[in-house]
Formats: structure tokens, sequence, C-alpha cells
């Protein structure tokens, strides 16, 4: 097993062959650097794009997917804000301040005041758009930010030169109807350094787009190149869209679950996404929680259908926005010297209604995706949205950890390319740096505060064809949230993935024959197990991970060291 522990130690651009990206100090001058348009949405499934499988239009993403370089096994964390910590400081989540999500640290008394536990993201790593900001680039985001809600936690104080954020995890896609507030309305908003109100015509991925828009105009000409942060909150709940949008998919869901799930995986083996002899996870267990499309009623199955008609409206609105976005640089003379980056922060959300209803909801059939509705979509679709893997949002399996991502190199217009290694989340940041020539300050401090490095890895070498993908091909990666945890070490995955109705014990599957992770071999490979848990406690070690219990997963209930239960393996 090959030890290229990228997140164990911190191994840097270096190991790929070239120069780590060292104040921010630049080796180009303005005109030979290219602007930065980071792309994420909020809860977007592996397949729910068509450049990755699914059914939904989404021509502008698809196109810019189409002439750069598809991600194909690039990986996330289970949940929205930890993720975010490690996009901006291109480092581990726990190293960063989200170790846990912050809305769960009353529930965690253990975590609680514990280094890399703050629940925002804190000061003692490299803050991306800070490094971006002081090499000369205009910094600029509008949508979610969610790591930390007080002013001196804001994108302004992070560095970006000027932002429009959602201050917290989710709220209304729409702005309050007067007179009828709903739990999902108590969203914050600030623009800059100031709280700021949301316009009766406000709706999330327009008016992100908007405000984007503003700002990369605004500056346009001073000869200064920009990164851009599109951080949209579609599709995340509630399921808000307009209704011409919504209007585009009706009926297109009535088939059900199993159906859509079929033919999403028929088109990712077309599109050679997958092998022609893969098969999904069989999903969640049938029952009265978690039905079959044939144990429903014909009502609820009218409800399950406007869900996902909804959802559906949902990304192909944001698909539509990116669309703006881009024509806007094409207008600019911009596009072809922007390096654009897309993904999505984490599995597909699997949960049914999160804010609490009052007297003012509205989540009849009819209203669903309107004002006044407060709705998800539920683990079946989630599942559909997850295809072919198991899980989604929240846990460490694939559905929740694989991201449908890729990569659109300043003036390339080719066919689709395709890196099959993993690649991770915390290697944005590094490459980011690297194509502008940014080079990080030697010695892990940064104005004026010691840092932790950024243990990501530039991908800028196998992007631009200089270098083999043989070392990110054998890399190690670790990753935890909620006691959930995995290994990734070549074609190998060591998971457990702490849910109610698992034994929670370390699986292991063989990703390049089971990437559905369908068949835990683990019994078959007892010092295969051994030698991944041992890279699973240095990167407790390395990384100050805390288990504690944590009441959002209640069958957290152990230490950091790791219990084995395996025919010829000793407990650890």
């Amino acid at each position: 097993m090959c030890r290229i522990a990228l997140s164990l130690c911190a191994m840097g651009a270096a190991s790929l062959g070239i120069a780590a990206p060292a104040a921010s100090e630049s080796a180009k001058g303005d005109a030979d650097r290219p602007n930065v348009l980071l792309i994420v949405a909020d809860d977007l499934g592996y397949s729910d794009l068509g450049a990755f499988g699914g059914e939904i239009p989404t021509p502008n993403l698809d196109q810019l997917a189409n002439q750069g370089m598809l991600l194909t096994n690039h990986y996330v964390t289970p949940t929205c804000s930890p993720t975010r910590a490690a996009l901006m400081a291109g480092t581990d989540n726990h190293l960063a301040g989200l170790g846990t999500m912050g809305e769960y640290l009353p529930q965690a008394p253990k975590l609680q005041g514990k280094p890399g536990y703050e629940g925002y993201l804190n000061d003692r790593v490299y803050w991306l758009p800070e490094v971006m900001r002081d090499a000369g680039y205009h910094t600029y985001m509008a949508g979610k930010w969610h790591l930390g809600t007080k002013p001196e936690q804001w994108p302004v104080a992070r560095g970006f030169e000027h932002s429009f954020a959602l201050i917290n995890g989710g709220g209304s896609h729409f702005a309050p109807v007067p007179g009828k507030p709903i739990f999902a309305d108590r969203a914050q908003y600030v623009e800059d350094d100031q709280r700021t109100e949301l316009p009766t015509d406000f709706y999330s991925s327009k008016s992100y787009t908007d405000k984007l828009i503003q700002y990369v105009k605004q500056n346009h000409g001073d000869g200064k190149p920009f990164f851009a942060w599109a951080a949209y909150t579609a599709p995340h709940w509630p399921l808000h869209a307009p209704d011409e949008d919504i209007q585009k998919f009706k009926g297109q869901y009535a088939a059900g679950y199993e159906a859509i799930r079929a033919a999403r995986l028929e088109r990712l083996k077309s599109l050679g996404l997958m092998d022609e002899d893969a098969q999904p996870n069989l999903g969640l267990p049938k029952s009265k929680d978690y039905p079959s499309w044939d144990m429903l009623t014909p009502e609820e199955q009218a409800n399950e259908a406007r869900r996902m008609e909804v959802y559906a409206a949902m990304v192909h609105n944001m698909d539509r926005h990116v669309g703006r976005l881009i024509q806007t640089l094409k207008d600019l003379g911009e596009y072809d010297n922007t390096l654009v980056i897309f993904m999505s922060d984490n599995g597909a959300e699997a949960t049914d209604s999160f804010f609490p209803p009052n007297e003012n909801t509205d989540n009849s059939v009819e209203n669903i995706g309107r004002r006044l509705s407060n709705v998800g979509y539920g683990a079946r679709w989630a599942e559909v949205s997850a295809t072919p893997f198991r899980l989604f949002k929240g846990y460490t399996a694939e559905g929740g950890i694989s991201s449908p991502a890729f990569v659109r190199l300043p003036g390339q217009n080719g066919s689709t390319e395709r890196i099959n290694v993993p690649t991770h989340v915390t290697d944005i940041a590094p490459t980011i740096l690297d194509f502008a020539g940014i080079r990080l300050p030697e010695g892990n401090k940064y104005n004026g505060r010691a840092v932790s490095p950024m243990s990501g890895v530039t991908l800028a070498p196998v992007l631009k064809g200089d270098a083999s993908t043989e070392q990110l091909a054998n890399r190690v990666l670790v990753g935890e949230l909620f006691g959930g945890r995995y290994v990734r070490d070549g074609k190998w995955k060591l998971v457990s993935v702490m849910v109610p109705f698992a034994k929670n014990e370390w699986e292991l599957y063989d990703l390049e024959q089971d990437r559905s992770e369908s068949h835990n071999v683990a019994a078959e490979h007892p010092e295969i197990v051994m030698q991944m848990v041992r890279l699973w406690d240095q990167y407790v070690v390395q990384n100050g991970v805390v288990f504690a219990p944590n009441e959002r997963m209640p069958d957290v209930r152990r230490g950091a060291k790791s219990e084995i239960k395996l025919p010829g393996a000793k407990a650890h």
C-alpha cells in the first residue's frame, strides 16, 4: 500500500514535481494571471447534472464540463460548512475550525472549547480570499457563507473585497412574505460589513448572480484579475423555484424513484463514468419510514413527484444563471482568461422537512416550491441524486462525500477529458494559487498569525498535462464528521458510516470493483483493514479529531481508537 498520505503529512505541491505555491507573492504579472470563477452548488447529488448522467437540463454547466475536465472521484466532507472550511483553508476541516458543524456544538459538550471545533473558520489557517487579495486580486463572493455568524467572521473579514452573503446554513430562497413569517425566513444576510434586508423580488440563484456580475463589472478594466466565488444555495432545502421553472418538469417524475435511478445509471454507463457491469447500491431497506414507490398511495406519489419536480427546477434555474455569469465574462472579454472550477459541497440532502411549520406554512401539494412552503425531497430522491452510490449527505459513504466536479482551464475548448483518480476539496485552494502564480510564505505564518500549512496538493500539473495521475491514484485520503469516518488508500476504502440501522463497524470496499459499496470485504482482508486503521489513528492525532456523543448521530459512542471485530484480527 502506498504511503503518500496527503491528509496526514501536509504533503505539498512539490510531491507532484513542481514548486509549492511560497506572501502572498506573485510570480506572474497581472496581465499573465487568470481570473478564477469558483462555482459551488449546495447539496447537489453526484448524478444530477447532465454531464454526470442526470436527466435535468443543465446545458450551461454541461458545456463548461464538456470543454474542460471532469473530476470523477472528487471528495468533499459529508456536510456543507466543514467542506467550505476545507475549501477556503486548503486543509482539513478539523484544523480549520469546523471539526463539527457550529449548529451541533450545543449538542456535543465534549467538543466545546476544543481546538478545531470553534464552529467557524478560525484564524489558524490560510484564508484563500485573503491570500488572493494580498497578491493583487479582486475578491468577490455571493451566496452561502456558513463559516461564522459574528462580524469578525464574515466574508469581508476573511479577505473578500465585496460580498453578499447568507450567513447561516440555509433559509428561504424567496424574500419573506410580509406579515407571514415562517421559520425559514430567519436567515441573516450581509453585504460587505453591513446586515441587509432582501428585496421583494429576491430569488437566491438569480440574486446571487446579479450581485456577482455587479462586482465583476465595477472594477473591470483596472488591470487586476479577480477571484469570484458563486456560492449558490440551490438545491438546498427548502425546495423553492419560480413557477415557470417548476412547470417545465410537471409529470416528469411520476415513474418514481427506482425508474429514474435506473435510467441515470444507464446514462452514467453510456457516458463511460461507470463500468457496463456496475450495479447501484440497493439503498435503504424498505420500511414504512423508507417506502419504495409501489408502497405509496397515489396521493403520496403525487406529493413525492412534486418535490422532485421542484428540485429539478432549482437545478435547472441555477444552471441558467451560471449561463448569465459565463455570458458576462464573454461580453467583458474575460472568458478565455478565466479558470472555472465547479463542485458540490456534499451529497444530496435526505431531509423531508427541516424547519418546523407554523400557522403561515403551506405545504400543500399545489404550493410545494412556492413561497411559504417548507419541504425537502427525502431519502429516496436523495438516493436517486446519489446514483449509483450508497447513502447521502451527512455520511462518509460515497453518496455523502462524492461530488460532481470539473475544471475548465483558461482558453480550453476541447472535448471532455477525465481525471479518474481521487481529488479532494483541500486541493482546490493550492490549485488556484498555482494557476495564479501565488507562492505562500515559508514558516507557516501569515499576516502575523500562525497557520497550518495547506495539506491539499495543486492539481495544476495534471490539469495542464504536465504530470501523470499516478501519484494521485495512490494517495491516502482520510476524513471524519459526526463520528463517521473513512480512509481511502488507492483502490481500497475503509469506512464506518455511523447510521442507526447498521453495526457501524469498519467496512472495507474495493472501489475499483465496487464503488457503490455493496460488498463489504473486510473479513477477507483483515491485514488491509489493520493497516488502514493505523492510518486512521495517525489522522486522529495529527488533525486533533475528538470523538464524542452527538445527538444528531446518536450511535456515536466510541473513543478515537478503533474497534475491529473481524476473524483473525484482534480488537484495536
